[in-house]
C-alpha cells in the first residue's frame, strides 16, 4: 500500500507540474525573428523584453534559437510591452499591447549606404520673436534597396549657428523613436544614429537661430531632396533669388489641414540653395477636426489655451536646454507642437483623415500606426520621473506635464486594451 500511495503521489506530482509547466507556456510570450534580407530565420539575435507599465524597464532578456524562435515566462499578458530585437548593429522594436501573446519581429542586415534611398522632401517650418528664430525641420525618405537592407545613419547639414532642441525617427509603422543630432568632423554636418530600414523613414528635428529680423539662410544638402518646402508662419516674410525655382505650394506633403501657414516649394535644389526671412510670426494654434457627432476629436492631451504675446501659440521650443523633458513630442499624424507655459508641449494627435492621407502618401504607409501611442507614452513618462528626480525641471512643470500624459495614458490602454 506504501508502494502505491508513493507512486500515485509522484504522478499526481508530476501530472500537476506539468499542468503548471504549461500554463505557464500558454501565458507567455513566443515570438519569431525573420530575416527580411535573407528570408531565412535570423538565428542568436538577441531579444530584450521591455515592460512599460513603470517606464520603459528590461523585464527579460534571451537569443533566437536556430529557427529564429524566442520566448519569454510572463505572469501577466495583459501589461504593455516591448520587444527589442539586436541584430547586427541595429535595434528592431516591436510593440506588444495588453493581452498580446505572439509576436514576429523582421530584421534586415545592413550596409554603410542603401544605394536606392531617396529624400523624398525636406521641409523646414519657421517662426520667428525678436529674437530667435525657431525651426522644426522634417525628413521624408524612402528606402527601396532590393534585397532589402538597412541604412545604420543619416547624415544632414545645420545652419551655422543652430541649437539643436530636440529629434525624432519614425520608421515604416512603428514607435517614435527619440535620438540626437550628433556632430560630425565637417562643421555644421550631423547624423541621427537612426537606422533608416526597407520603406519609409522620417526624422524631425527642432532647433533655434539667433534672430534680429532679418536673415540670410544658405541651405546644404547631403542628399538633395526631390521637394524642398520653405513653411512660415503668417508675418515672416519670404524671398528667394531668382533661378532658385521657389514658388508658392498648394499643398503642404506633410499635413495638408495645417492653417496660418506660407508654403514655398522647389524642386530638385541641387547640393545648396538660398533664400532670405525677415519679420516675425508665430505658428498658430491648430484646431482638432470634429468627430462625426460634432464634438472635437480627443487623440492627445488637453491643448494648452493660446497665451497674449510670446509664448502663444504652435510653436517650438524656447531657450531651455532640452524641451523634450517636459513631456512633450512630435506628431504622429499631424504637426501639432504647442507653446505654452514657458516651455515647449510637443503632444500626439492623428485625427483619421489626416492619418489616411499621410497614409498614402507616395504609395507607402508613413504614420499608420495608432498602436504605437501606448509605448511612446510610456517612454515619456519614465524620462518625465527621471528629470524629476535629477531635478531639471520645476514641481509645477513635472505636475502639468504628468496630468495630461496621465490622462492620455489612461484612454490609450482602454483603446488597447482586447474587447470584452
Amino acid at each position: 500500500m506504501k508502494r502505491v500511495a508513493l507512486v500515485f503521489f509522484a504522478t499526481s506530482f508530476l501530472v500537476a507540474a506539468a499542468v503548471t509547466a504549461a500554463q505557464g507556456q500558454s501565458s507567455g510570450i513566443t515570438g519569431f525573428v525573420s530575416n527580411g534580407t535573407t528570408h531565412k530565420p535570423a538565428a542568436n539575435d538577441e531579444v530584450i523584453l521591455l515592460r512599460l507599465d513603470q517606464g520603459m524597464q528590461e523585464e527579460a532578456r534571451t537569443k533566437t534559437n536556430a529557427k529564429g524562435e524566442f520566448h519569454f515566462d510572463v505572469s501577466d499578458v495583459n501589461l504593455p510591452r516591448l520587444v527589442r530585437v539586436h541584430h547586427g548593429d541595429v535595434n528592431y522594436h516591436e510593440p506588444l499591447p495588453p493581452g498580446t501573446r505572439s509576436v514576429q519581429v523582421t530584421v534586415y542586415n545592413s550596409v554603410a549606404k542603401v544605394p536606392d534611398l531617396q529624400l523624398l522632401d525636406q521641409s523646414e517650418v519657421y517662426q520667428a520673436t525678436d529674437t530667435s528664430l525657431q525651426v522644426i525641420e522634417i525628413f521624408r525618405l524612402r528606402n527601396a534597396a532590393f534585397p532589402p537592407v538597412t541604412q545604420p545613419t543619416f547624415e544632414f547639414y545645420m545652419p551655422e549657428g543652430a541649437t539643436p532642441r530636440l529629434a525624432q525617427g519614425l520608421s515604416g509603422s512603428g514607435m517614435p523613436t527619440k535620438t540626437a543630432a550628433v556632430p560630425l568632423k565637417e562643421k555644421n554636418r550631423y547624423a541621427f544614429n537612426f537606422p533608416i530600414r526597407p520603406g519609409m523613414t522620417q526624422f524631425e528635428l527642432v532647433y533655434t537661430l539667433p534672430y534680429s529680423g532679418r536673415v540670410s539662410m544658405e541651405r546644404k544638402f547631403t542628399m538633395a531632396p526631390k521637394q524642398f518646402y520653405v513653411v512660415t508662419a503668417d508675418g515672416i516674410q519670404f524671398s528667394a533669388p531668382q533661378g532658385s525655382g521657389f514658388q508658392e505650394a498648394a499643398q503642404w506633403p506633410i499635413d495638408a489641414t495645417v492653417t496660418g501657414i506660407n508654403k514655398h516649394v522647389t524642386a530638385s535644389p541641387g547640393k545648396e540653395i538660398a533664400f532670405e526671412l525677415s519679420g516675425k510670426g508665430l505658428l498658430p494654434e491648430q484646431q482638432e477636426p470634429a468627430s462625426a457627432g460634432g464634438q472635437s476629436a480627443q487623440s492627445g492631451p488637453p491643448q494648452p489655451q493660446p497665451r497674449e504675446g510670446p509664448g502663444g501659440g504652435l510653436g517650438v521650443p524656447n531657450e531651455r536646454p532640452d524641451p523634450l523633458h517636459n513631456g512633450q513630442w512630435l506628431f504622429l499624424g499631424v504637426l501639432t507642437l504647442f507653446l505654452g507655459a514657458g516651455a515647449v508641449y510637443i503632444y500626439v494627435a492623428s485625427p483619421p483623415a489626416a492619418a489616411a492621407a499621410l497614409a498614402t502618401t507616395h504609395g507607402s504607409p508613413v504614420l499608420n500606426r495608432p498602436a504605437m501611442l501606448l509605448e511612446a507614452m510610456k517612454e515619456e513618462i519614465f524620462q518625465l520621473e527621471t528629470d524629476r528626480m535629477q531635478g531639471k525641471i520645476s514641481a509645477e512643470e513635472y505636475a502639468t506635464a504628468k496630468a495630461a500624459l496621465d490622462k492620455t495614458l489612461q484612454r490609450a490602454v482602454q483603446r488597447q486594451s482586447p474587447a470584452k
